[in-house]
């Protein structure tokens, strides 16, 4: 086994997320001859190049990448393990660090923090939305707990992680009562009034294009948003026909602000996956709330 000198890797974090040696010599009180020095040790003891030098600062390797990755598991653990050893710090420190992929309506993410504050009121939640390949980055460095999205992309990151259908919602076809009117067949009909559409990278966009084209309707899109908010706005000001989650419009439908334009369910459906790490977590509370989250809870429109 290879003998691990953690403080020379904690030298080689540091100065990874500082970009330049001498900013990192001043948050480790070294020298920068020292530190240089331990950094090569490290190199030496790999046998491996890890930092790139110039008069720029440092940049990693794709060795380098690899042992930053890792680095950032050990040391980001090792933070959370000395918060959690404070006197009686031990539940107040659990924190539960959720990513939320754009394309998850807000009525789920909602859903969610109602159910993990509802297990323990002491957990602390932090939410980061962002694009979908940023948190997968994130979670395969640990720097997520579980991330809620409308793709299962567990597979990407091998057997460390894995992943859970949490709920599938269905997909409504909505207008204003007056737009509603001028439906007399549906969806033949949606060829006479304008679309609001999901962007056409988004999962729910592609099953309902995939559902127009098998019914054979063109249809004249008005718009293309990835914003759930604003493509409701657009739908309750009379802008066009919104193909949207029944979670979202639900209290828009119970109270005639939004109109279903069809009886039957249409087959299209949003999903949503959690996706985690395996290891279990070693705060107690963080640890029942995952549990809770890839085992027993349910998103259910």
């Amino acid at each position: 086994m290879l003998p691990l000198n953690y403080h020379h890797l904690y030298y080689f974090w540091v100065a990874a997320k500082a970009g330049r040696i001498s900013l990192a010599c001043r948050s480790l009180f070294l020298s920068q001859s020292a530190l240089s020095m331990q950094i090569q040790q490290l190199e030496r003891s790999f046998g491996k190049q890890l930092l790139y030098r110039s008069r720029k600062g440092v940049a990693l390797t794709t060795d380098g990448r690899v042992a930053f990755d890792y680095c950032e598991r050990i040391f980001s653990q090792g933070e959370e393990l000395a918060a959690a050893l404070q006197p009686g710090n031990s539940m107040i420190h659990a924190r539960l660090r959720l990513g939320i992929a754009g394309s998850v309506s807000r009525h789920v993410v909602a859903r969610i923090l109602e159910r993990v504050y509802k297990i323990d009121g002491r957990l602390r939640v932090s939410v980061l939305g962002g694009p979908l390949e940023d948190l997968r980055k994130r979670l395969e460095n640990h720097r997520l707990d579980l991330v809620v999205s409308n793709v299962d992309f567990s597979n990407e990151l091998g057997v460390e992680f894995r992943s859970r259908l949490a709920g599938t919602i269905p997909i409504l076809f909505v207008a204003v009562p007056k737009l509603k009117e001028r439906i007399r067949r549906f969806p033949s009909d949606l060829s006479k009034l304008p679309m609001l559409l999901m962007a056409p990278e988004n999962p729910v966009r592609k099953e309902v294009d995939l559902f127009l084209c098998r019914h054979k309707v063109a249809v004249s899109v008005e718009a293309e948003i990835e914003d759930f908010d604003v493509l409701q706005f657009l739908a309750l000001r009379g802008q066009g026909v919104a193909a949207m989650d029944a979670l979202t419009v639900q209290q828009d439908v119970v109270h005639g602000r939004l109109r279903k334009l069809h009886v039957k369910p249409v087959g299209i459906k949003e999903y949503i996956w959690f996706i985690c790490g395996r290891h279990p977590k070693p705060n107690p509370i963080l640890r029942e709330v995952m549990q809770e989250m890839m085992e027993g809870f349910e998103i259910r429109a």
